[in-house]
């Protein structure tokens, strides 16, 4: 791109420059001047700018601008939003369930035979205290969202910022004369596989390259506690 501006700007000072002895031109003629040689072959362009020029815009024709490390950090940013989306669902069915603290208030405090009988007679009244296997299900599913897509943000965003992986992708995708863009990816935490294609024309797989980025439900507690 820097060259691209340069050759450009080269051009531009030229066309300028034609511009102001357009003018200077234009009037000397109207008043009886007569151009010196070669005046007006100064603002010309020459074989070198014209080439510097259109090697500039070929070389960005030809260069790739999004490689491995552009792919995998969009599939991080998706992954981000169906975590935000998954968290909200978790949130709403967190709340439905909400009730269970109530009951366990209730049942904590119910010491007496009398509270215990009062306690009674509002689960008997209140069926809306009982959890639904729709309520279950909601939930579970969102706790299960949360751990895929947080899992999968964290996997592209650690092969993103892994240099080795990504120029063995960019390298594959460049023998194969193929782009990276609109390319698919995909991990698998149980077997810490991360697959890279595009299109029909190459896959490649990595083993065992996120296993030092994994992390445990007592760090993610840890992590939970300190936020």
């Amino acid at each position: 791109m820097t060259n691209l501006n340069q050759s450009a700007q080269a051009i531009l000072g030229q066309i300028n420059a034609s511009q102001i002895l357009l003018a200077g031109a234009t009037q000397a003629a109207a008043s009886g001047d007569i151009l010196n040689p070669g005046v007006m072959q100064g603002a010309g362009i020459s074989d070198a700018m014209q080439n510097s020029y259109n090697n500039a815009i070929q070389a960005v024709i030809d260069a790739n601008y999004y490689g491995a490390h552009e792919l995998f950090m969009d599939k991080h940013d998706q992954a981000m939003q169906n975590l935000s989306a998954s968290v909200d669902n978790l949130v709403s069915a967190t709340l439905v369930l909400a009730t269970a603290s109530a009951v366990a208030d209730m049942a904590a405090s119910a010491d007496t035979v009398a509270e215990q009988q009062a306690f009674q007679t509002i689960l008997e009244n209140s069926p809306e205290m009982t959890i639904t296997d729709a309520e279950q299900g909601d939930y579970n599913s969102a706790l299960a969202s949360v751990q895929e897509y947080a899992r999968e943000a964290g996997a592209f965003l650690a092969a993103a910022n892994n240099t080795m992986l990504t120029s063995t992708v960019d390298n594959y995708a460049a023998n194969a004369n193929v782009s990276l863009y609109g390319g698919f990816v995909a991990y698998s935490a149980t077997a810490d596989i991360l697959n890279v294609s595009a299109g029909n024309t190459f896959g490649i797989g990595f083993m065992g390259f996120m296993a030092g980025n994994g992390v445990s439900a007592e760090d993610i507690y840890s992590a939970g506690y300190g936020s």
